[in-house]
């Protein structure tokens, strides 16, 4: 999946309240697209298009709430969140496993006791985690999907023939809602000051995220061309703070990983030192091979991502130096303020 949904021609000129009915319908129509797929073991991408396409699918329910209004009951925008939220889980833990693997070369063999250890915790909560989600998208997003489709499908409007003047398009609809959410990006962006803001570094990832799945269905609409390279660097922006989201993530699980490694081993060693028929080659054993220096060296090697991934986001966005690329969305905002309107 490309994760682009096609677009209509005009669809910028439409009204803003059918313009966003069908790029909403359209991720909704990939989702559905996606949940066959999750039968064939062999289909490696069926769950995280799907995944995708839900998450666009609530970005644009989010972003044109307005032109939206009344469509949605509270209710069924529930239980599109959750759905969406149920399919994370095993993803992150996923992302966090392949880094992990990636970390091998980087490590003696005695701290890959420690890497081996914390690698089967993870890959254990990542089945379950699918395996929960593909018992429960099977089940839950048919009605779901019945439900947002019937609400989305048909809108009401008023149109007043002796109003005169134009009427709003999805094209100034969307300039509005570009300009806001691009400067929530810049205030959470001015906030991150340091490696330790660690909340609001999140929220300028989700807000990159918001903005990009609101320009990436249009992009190839605006007139000028320059969308795309907007798109483009969102996306930059979006997977770098990502990456530096999961090495927080990361570095919070290897804390409670020392830990439960820690406890985990003192209990066998109390078991195997009482016990009847005392088994002194594994006692030795679990003596020389303990998980913690191996877990306190990948630790060591998340920091160190950790550092870098923060640098490379100071160097390219914080302290004004993403001023150019909000100028770049401006642009985008007036041109699609100037664009045809309904007559």
């Amino acid at each position: 999946m490309s994760g682009r949904t096609e677009t209509p021609p005009g669809l910028l000129q439409r009204p803003p309240e059918e313009g966003a009915r069908v790029l909403a319908l359209g991720f909704l129509d990939q989702a559905a697209a996606a949940l066959p797929r999750l039968a064939d073991p062999s289909d490696t991408e069926a769950l995280h298009d799907l995944r995708v396409a839900l998450r666009r699918l609530r970005s644009t329910l989010r972003s044109y709430k307005e032109a939206l209004a009344g469509s949605l009951p509270k209710k069924l925008s529930r239980r599109l969140r959750d759905l969406a939220g149920a399919t994370g889980p095993g993803r992150d833990t996923e992302v966090q496993i392949e880094w992990l693997r990636r970390c091998s070369p980087r490590l003696s063999a005695r701290h890959r006791t420690g890497l081996n250890w914390l690698l089967a915790r993870l890959e254990k909560r990542m089945r379950e985690a699918y395996a929960e989600v593909l018992d429960l998208l099977p089940s839950k997003l048919p009605a779901l999907e019945e439900g947002l489709r019937r609400r989305l499908s048909v809108y009401r409007t008023e149109i007043h023939l002796d109003g005169g003047g134009a009427r709003p398009t999805l094209a100034t609809a969307t300039a509005a809602i570009l300009r806001r959410q691009a400067e929530e990006l810049r205030a959470h962006l001015a906030a991150v000051e340091s490696v330790e803001d660690e909340t609001e570094a999140h929220e300028a990832r989700i807000s990159a995220k918001r903005l990009r799945y609101l320009l990436e269905p249009i992009a190839a609409e605006i007139p000028g061309g320059q969308a795309p390279a907007v798109v483009k660097r969102l996306k930059g922006l979006q997977e770098i703070l990502g990456e530096l989201h999961d090495a927080h993530v990361l570095e919070t699980e290897l804390r409670q990983a020392v830990e439960d490694a820690s406890a985990e081993r003192a209990r066998r060693l109390f078991e195997l030192s009482l016990a009847a028929e005392p088994d002194v080659p594994a006692f030795r054993l679990e003596r020389r091979r303990p998980c913690e220096p191996g877990l306190l060296a990948i630790a060591r090697l998340n920091r160190e991502r950790r550092d870098q991934l923060f640098a490379q986001v100071r160097a390219g966005w914080l302290h004004d130096l993403g001023e150019g690329f909000f100028q770049e969305v401006e642009a985008l905002t007036a041109v699609l303020e100037g664009s045809p309107a309904i007559p």
